[in-house]
Parts: C-alpha cells; sequence; structure tokens
C-alpha cells in the first residue's frame, strides 16, 4: 500500500508524455533538457538549427550553386527534427506557472532572434516589375490572361558592411530617400523597396550619349553589364546636382545612382536623382525563376 502510494505520488508530479513531445515542437531539445539530460538537449537545439540556418545559407548565397546543398540540410534537419520528437516523448517533472510563462517567453525569443538573425544574411523578394528585365523577370500576363510570378531574388543584407557599392552591383533600396516632392511627382509610396542596378558611385559625373552611359566623359565599360545597357538620350530629369546646366550628373557623397536594366521602362535616378547609401539595405545574391531554377546575378 505503501509503495502504491509513493508511485501515484510520483505520477501526480509528472506531465504526461506527450507534454514532452509539445514542449520539444517549439523549442527542439526541450524535451531532454527538463529530464535533466541538459547537454543533450541543447546539442540537439544547437544542431537542428544549424542545419536550419545552413540550408537557408546555402539557398541564398551565391558562392554555393544550385539548390540541392541546401535541399540536403534541409532534409536532414527534417529527419533529426522528426527523431528527436519522437526522443521527447517522456515524462516530465510538473513545474509551476512560472515555468510557463518563462517558456512561452523563451519561445518568442528564440523565433524572433532566429528570423532576425535570418534576415541579417539574407532576406527574400518577389520580383513585381519589367523594370531591371531581361536580368529579373517581373510579373507578366499571358495571352490566355493567367499571371506569371515574377523572379524570386534573396538580397545579403551584410554586404555592405564593410564594402560599399561597386558600379554592377543590383541592390534593394528603400524609396524613403527619395525627395518628396519626386515621390510625388512620381507617386512612389516612401515605405517601397526598389530593385536596381549601381552605374553611379559617390564622384562620378555621368551622362548619357549615344545610347551609352559615360563618366567623366569617357563611356562606361567596366564591369561589362554596364556597356551592354543601352540608354535612350534624354536628360537628367533629377536637376539638384546637374554639372552647369548642362547634361552632366555629378555623384554627390554618401550616394549612388542607380538604374533599371530595362532602361527604356524604368523608373530610377535618372527621375530622382541618386539615392542615400543608408537607404541601401543589401546585393542581390540570387535569382529564382518561378520554376525554382536557380541563377546567379550578373
Amino acid at each position: 500500500m505503501a509503495g502504491d502510494s509513493q508511485n501515484q505520488a510520483e505520477s501526480v508530479k509528472a506531465y504526461r508524455q506527450w507534454v514532452g513531445v509539445v514542449l520539444s515542437f517549439f523549442i527542439s531539445g526541450a524535451s531532454q533538457f527538463l529530464t535533466g539530460k541538459r547537454l543533450n538537449g541543447i546539442a540537439w537545439f544547437l544542431a537542428l538549427l544549424l542545419l536550419s540556418v545552413g540550408s537557408i545559407w546555402c539557398l541564398a548565397s551565391p558562392v554555393v550553386p544550385g539548390d540541392v546543398p541546401a535541399f540536403i540540410l534541409w532534409a536532414t534537419s527534417i529527419v533529426l527534427w522528426i527523431v528527436m520528437l519522437v526522443k521527447s516523448y517522456r515524462p516530465l517533472p510538473r513545474f509551476r506557472w512560472f515555468g510557463w510563462i518563462l517558456f512561452i517567453f523563451l519561445v518568442l525569443l528564440i523565433q524572433g532572434t532566429v528570423y532576425r538573425g535570418i534576415h541579417v544574411f539574407s532576406r527574400p523578394f518577389k520580383m513585381p516589375t519589367s523594370s531591371m528585365s531581361p536580368t529579373i523577370q517581373g510579373s507578366t500576363k499571358r495571352p490566355d490572361g493567367t499571371t506569371v510570378s515574377g523572379d524570386r531574388i534573396f538580397v545579403e543584407e551584410y554586404a555592405y558592411w564593410f564594402n560599399k557599392p561597386q558600379r554592377g552591383d543590383i541592390v534593394v533600396f528603400e524609396t524613403k530617400g527619395i525627395p518628396e516632392n519626386q515621390r510625388e511627382l512620381y507617386r512612389i509610396p516612401p515605405d517601397e523597396f526598389y530593385i536596381k542596378r549601381v552605374v553611379g558611385i559617390p564622384g562620378d559625373v555621368l551622362s548619357i550619349q549615344n545610347g551609352h552611359l559615360y563618366n567623366h566623359g569617357q563611356i562606361l565599360r567596366q564591369p561589362p553589364i554596364l556597356a551592354k545597357l543601352e540608354f535612350s538620350t534624354r536628360p537628367f530629369t533629377g536637376q539638384t546636382y546637374l554639372v552647369n546646366s548642362t547634361n552632366n550628373y555629378a555623384v554627390p557623397d554618401g550616394s549612388y545612382f542607380v538604374i533599371g536594366d530595362n532602361t527604356t521602362n524604368s523608373l530610377d535616378s535618372r527621375f530622382w536623382g541618386a539615392i542615400p547609401e543608408k537607404d541601401i539595405i543589401g546585393r542581390i545574391s540570387k535569382i529564382y525563376w518561378p520554376l525554382n531554377r536557380a541563377g546567379k546575378v550578373q
């Protein structure tokens, strides 16, 4: 009788086995950690976290070709995650209401930290327009009326932590740095993201002549992609930094002149001038076509 009473008291102090699975669903290794196998629980958490982040990095990094490495890491993480959940099916010692509040707080903290951490390294976008065609295709309508979704891209937000944007880079920037009068004129919301190619860096004096882009009177030939772009001969309308009332534009310090590869159908710095460096959030690393055919940015 005494043994039965003791066993019953011990069972009351423990949660059912499925509770461990639920907790580990939200925080990998939580069940192992709470049942005393702390190093085991921490190992599960770190291993699955590294595999998940690694798969995203492989998917977004230009140094990793294709999708296969990312898929392998992702599939491995899924298999190990299922194994971890199976091993989490064990009774957990009960804890007070404060323990549940702490657990919920940790779930929110970890998810928020991981989400923000991933964004620091890579951030996905979708190209809605044709302003960067043919390099990046925007959403288009077929003759039958159906819509083909635009290319998906990944942006390296860390690309300019220690470096400056270079001519030829394709960057994503916020539109809030465009002068307010120009935003109103061209109906540009202040909270949108634009994708353009850098063609002018601080100190450049740009002009368009005979379908080519010139810098200090010389045709821009480096990188080669800039020499391939064809420009319609038209004056810059961003008047602030025009040189001596000519069709020469001096790129100011801390700013960059950006143009869409589809130069005949792109709203860019030719209309509203250079963009501030602080508004550039990163450099495009990879392009994914609607059929998920990966490619590197030119």
